[in-house]
């Protein structure tokens, strides 16, 4: 009756185990005021809604601060945090070029909790 019991525990510390060992999701986003130059880049973080959903609560947050007509894009979400931190480096050299402010959005503003 033992190996019973054994087997359904090896089971469930089985898969509790590769579900835990599933790699976290990141990505970034960044918004634009059209008709400015200000440009906001959030920080990295692990999303927890789809990109839709961050990419309105970004613009929410931003026209909540004063800044209408505000368009905001979140990448698709990668495991590969180093990818990652390039496209999110990449934004912001590439909007610094065209001359526009960059604005840090930190991990306290955005994503909501």
């Amino acid at each position: 009756m033992r190996p019973l019991i054994v087997a359904p525990l090896i089971l469930v510390f089985a898969l509790g185990a590769s579900l835990s060992s599933a790699a976290p999701l990141w990505t970034f986003c960044v918004a634009l005021e059209l008709g400015t130059k200000d440009v906001w880049i959030t920080t990295l973080f692990s999303p927890t809604s789809g990109r839709e959903s961050l990419e309105a609560e970004l613009k929410r947050l931003l026209e909540r601060q004063g800044h209408p007509n505000i368009n905001a894009q979140c990448p698709r979400p990668s495991e590969d945090r180093v990818s990652v931190v390039n496209a999110q480096t990449t934004a912001d050299e590439f909007n610094r070029k065209l001359g526009s402010t960059i604005h840090e959005v930190s991990s306290r503003e955005f994503p909501p909790r």
